[in-house]
């Protein structure tokens, strides 16, 4: 179930879920509701000792004396989750959600595809050149403004719509590498004031998208026929020069993958699915 709270929308899950292990399951609360639980546990106690007192037939009182047993065992198994948050740095410029017009592609011509180091190019085309660098700039330090991305720290994907459209995405990929070490740290500096309680790591970032048309002959069809998902690309930025985009080379990242799915195809575990 998820939930509004101001601008924000929140999945219950992230406060309170049952994770199944082998044999039974574990109730999971993150630690605002730590006292809740604890108070569930004294209630069932006294539940417990006044049916003591309270007189039921010997089958009865087993039935009950065992019911209020597992229900105590459960909630003494709780875990409690605390969370914490890494954010992903925000542009320190103003976004110009209008300057992302289209799409730009670089495609060879088929008969050069096996020649080394002739790859096809793929980016976001900007209205303005000054942006185009600016934003470009901002979209490298994801990938720490190394020029190979082969660990996909920036991630691409094509989301196929209903509508004859489709939905490029851009994201700082929230599996990053360095991003473990920097939970782990904090984990081992509250290790003894959240004793016994499990980590929640959170990463808030930006996710940047556009919407475009799919029209027969476009470069975006040619683009998929010709690059593998899983195969060598440069991903760079484009200007609109005219009706014509640009490509700004200088700025090129390798990547070796892309992702192409219909909407119908996400799940729930997919950036891209909780949108739209």
């Amino acid at each position: 179930m998820k939930f509004k709270k101001g601008n924000w929308k929140i999945d219950s899950r992230s406060l309170i879920r049952l994770q199944w292990t082998k044999y039974y399951p574990k109730l999971i609360v993150h630690e605002k509701f730590e006292k809740h639980v604890k108070w569930a546990l004294r209630i069932l106690t006294a539940v417990g000792i006044l049916t003591c007192f309270l007189t039921f037939s010997y089958v009865t009182g087993i039935i009950i004396t065992i019911g209020l047993f597992f229900i105590e065992q459960f909630f003494e198994r709780t875990i409690f989750e605390y969370s914490v948050m890494i954010i992903q740095p925000f542009p320190d410029f103003e976004i110009e959600y209008d300057q992302w017009l289209t799409n730009g592609y670089f495609l060879l011509n088929p008969e050069m595809k096996d020649h080394t180091g002739y790859l096809n190019y793929f980016g976001p085309a900007y209205r303005d050149k000054d942006y185009a660098i600016k934003f470009f700039k901002y979209i490298r330090s994801w990938n720490l403004d190394e020029d190979i991305d082969d660990e996909n720290n920036i991630c691409i994907s094509f989301v196929l719509e209903d509508d004859e459209t489709y939905s490029t995405y851009l994201y700082a990929n929230t599996e990053r590498k360095w991003l473990k070490p920097m939970f782990t740290e904090y984990e081992k500096e509250v290790l003894v004031e959240k004793y016994g309680k499990k980590q929640q790591s959170i990463t808030l970032q930006m996710i940047y998208w556009k919407n475009l048309r799919i029209e027969l002959g476009m470069f975006f069809y040619k683009f998929l026929e010709q690059q593998p998902s899983n195969g060598e690309f440069f991903f760079a930025p484009f200007y609109i020069d005219g009706k014509v985009p640009v490509l700004i080379e200088e700025l090129r990242i390798l990547k070796t993958q892309y992702k192409l799915k219909s909407r119908s195809q996400l799940t729930p575990s997919e950036i891209e699915y909780h949108h739209m």
